[in-house]
């Protein structure tokens, strides 16, 4: 198999219900230059039998399985070590890659050598087990004009990265923190960050056991801003 320029990275835990049609999102791609690694995270459902089942149909998806659970961090930091591509766009089990995003987003790299992270707008789903919670709104908003150490505006789904200063920084926190802020606060030190406004390449699902819900997320946020204060302030 040649060298993919691309890398999609897909960690999964107990999302049967979901995760059939995101494997399938990014295997309808209309670019071909990517390969596709997915990481089940130890699921107790049929999480596993879905993807091995995807894989078996098709060479580009590789299906690796954690024997005990690490978490979304660690699983997507074991991608990022597995990586062949030069560029690594993450897509979560439960949410959708939207037709064109793989073109776009490595077109913006190939044409900007100084930009270290793409990303565009994505739909934001909020959902309960019996539907929508609330209408679906497009979420986008410009990195250059936010303080990152206020709020973190970089859509993780529908982003794409440069596969160097990701293993440069480290990748991405681990443990009870919100594992793509820790790896963009990173990220916005070393490298330009670089937004698509109008252009959509994502639907992210909000379940009520996202990670996004989690209540000890608050307190994984205190601790990567401490992190980050002190690491700044010794530049």
């Amino acid at each position: 198999m040649n060298t993919p320029l691309v890398t999609v990275a897909m960690p999964a835990y107990n999302v049967a219900s979901y995760v059939g049609e995101a494997i399938e999102s990014v295997l309808a791609q209309d670019f071909r230059h990517f390969e596709f690694l997915f990481v089940d995270d130890a699921s107790t459902d049929d999480t596993a039998t879905i993807a091995r089942r995807h894989a078996g149909d098709d060479p580009r998806l590789r299906w690796l399985h954690n024997s005990s659970r690490l978490g979304s961090g660690a699983s997507r930091n074991r991608m990022l070590e597995l990586a062949r591509g030069r560029y690594y766009l993450p897509c979560d089990a439960d949410d959708i890659l939207l037709p064109g995003a793989l073109r776009t987003l490595s077109a913006t790299l190939d044409a900007h050598p100084d930009v270290g992270v793409v990303y565009a707008d994505i739909l934001r789903l909020v959902t309960t087990e019996t539907g929508l919670a609330e209408p679906p709104r497009v979420v986008g908003r410009d990195h250059a004009r936010h303080w990152d150490l206020q709020t973190n505006v970089v859509n993780h789904g529908g982003s794409m990265m440069r596969i160097d200063p990701m293993r440069q920084v480290g990748g991405y926190a681990v443990g009870d923190v919100p594992d793509d802020w820790g790896l963009y606060l990173k990220l916005a030190e070393t490298t330009e960050i670089r937004y698509l406004p109008g252009r959509l390449s994502y639907i992210w699902r909000v379940r009520p056991d996202s990670q996004t819900q989690n209540p000890d997320n608050r307190r994984g946020v205190e601790r990567l801003i401490r992190e980050t204060v002190e690491r700044r302030r010794d530049v």
